[in-house]
């Protein structure tokens, strides 16, 4: 090989590896990118063009760190969830009495304490498997299950789990009906436990790493390389930077309104089809408003009503209003938006084909919020609007 072409395709090699920045985004909107160096207790710092810029923590809804997968390549693993919502796969899990000791796919080592164990499924790379067992899980009994595998098939048996031997890796079970047995954890496929203990803390955040594995902290830190972890049951556990893939800070800062259950006005006169769609305009295709595709948002034709229960949780509703143009021509009849908080309007808007209006909504406190659809005609149809990127923030 020449020294031309070795230079030539050592230069190739270079200018094709991807060089990723840490990407923040913030409730305000505003977003940054650069080189994590710190988060602390109040703050996140990234070195972003040669200086430290400071980010408080309570406006931090996500850090993207690389690329992460949603889930393992591993040819066999447990899914293990918890009772504070993380998802850990592992290559290999021991047991004890108190603690299991768990080596995530992704080669990240953890130990979660035996009441914090929510349901624990063995081969769970099968998607026939793993699908058969969600479902299962949903319907809930009032009593422990372990799941045997039949034919293919996942068999739950009901009674109380009790005492976990780690020498032997067995755990005891007592049936609805008959003895209490000894039985070997690697034989059974699934378990579910009743829990009724909560986290002592409150969740943070979730960490995800690069294999889509999910693990929740009460309180974060990083520095030299390390992110140091609390997790709600006061557990410690260490994470390497280059195993972390995302930070998701959120945990309902920023709530958009498709994610959540909207009461919704009965639309007769549509002959059964919805008066409205999530994520999508009415046709089912993208939500696009003044040539800008929107991911997230609510199209709606007049005549509708939804109300949404927001608790007294969040601070502001902030969408974009508009029409799909796609589906509206400018003669379509004259549609009204007006949006309520506790029966208090708030705002009331004339939705218009040639252009977009932002809004913004004072919704403290606001128990519930109304968005009303109205047209002109007899039938009330004339019409549609659209919110596109309609959310709530905290």
């Amino acid at each position: 090989m020449t020294r031309f072409r070795f230079l030539a395709i050592a230069f190739t090699l270079l200018v094709c590896v991807p060089c990723w920045a840490d990407d923040l985004k913030t409730l305000n909107g505003k977003g940054a990118s650069g080189t994590l160096e710190k988060i602390s207790e109040s703050e996140i710092v990234l070195g972003v063009g040669g200086k430290s810029m400071s980010t408080p923590l309570a406006q931090v809804l996500d850090l993207t760190v690389r690329p992460g997968k949603s889930l393992p390549d591993a040819a066999v693993y447990l899914e293990i969830q918890l009772i504070d919502d993380s998802i850990l796969r592992c290559t290999k899990a021991t047991f004890g009495p108190k603690e299991a000791a768990l080596e995530l796919t992704s080669g990240a080592s953890v130990k979660v304490p035996i009441f914090a164990l929510a349901s624990v499924l063995r081969g769970a790379q099968e998607a026939k498997l793993k699908d058969q067992f969600d479902k299962l899980l949903k319907n809930r009994k009032n009593s422990d299950r372990i799941f045997v595998l039949k034919d293919g098939d996942l068999n739950p048996i009901t009674g109380r789990l009790g005492a976990i031997d780690e020498a032997k890796q067995s755990i005891k079970f007592k049936p609805e009906v008959g003895p209490e047995i000894d039985v070997q954890l690697d034989k059974l496929h699934g378990l579910q436990f009743l829990r009724t203990d909560v986290p002592n803390e409150a969740s943070l955040c979730k960490i995800i790493d690069v294999d889509g594995n999910r693990l929740v902290a009460a309180k974060l830190s990083f520095d030299a390389g390390k992110f140091q972890i609390t997790t709600p049951f006061a557990h410690k556990v260490a994470l390497d930077h280059k195993v972390v893939a995302r930070i998701d800070f959120n945990f309902g800062r920023l709530t958009y309104l498709s994610d959540l259950d909207a009461k919704a006005s009965e639309a007769i006169l549509l002959g059964g089809f919805s008066s409205y769609r999530k994520d999508a305009n009415l046709d089912g295709d993208a939500l696009i408003v003044e040539g800008k595709k929107y991911e997230k948002g609510l199209s709606m034709y007049a005549g509708t009503e939804l109300e949404y229960n927001l608790g007294g949780k969040y601070k502001d509703l902030k969408a974009v209003l508009g029409v799909d143009a796609r589906i509206a021509e400018e003669g379509q009849g004259k549609v009204r938006v007006t949006i309520y908080c506790d029966r208090e309007k708030r705002g009331d808007y004339v939705v218009s084909a040639k252009g977009s209006i932002p809004i913004t909504i004072n919704v403290k406190d606001a128990g519930t919020l109304r968005i009303v659809v109205s047209g002109t005609n007899f039938t009330n149809f004339s019409g549609h609007a659209t919110l596109a990127n309609a959310h709530v923030s905290q």
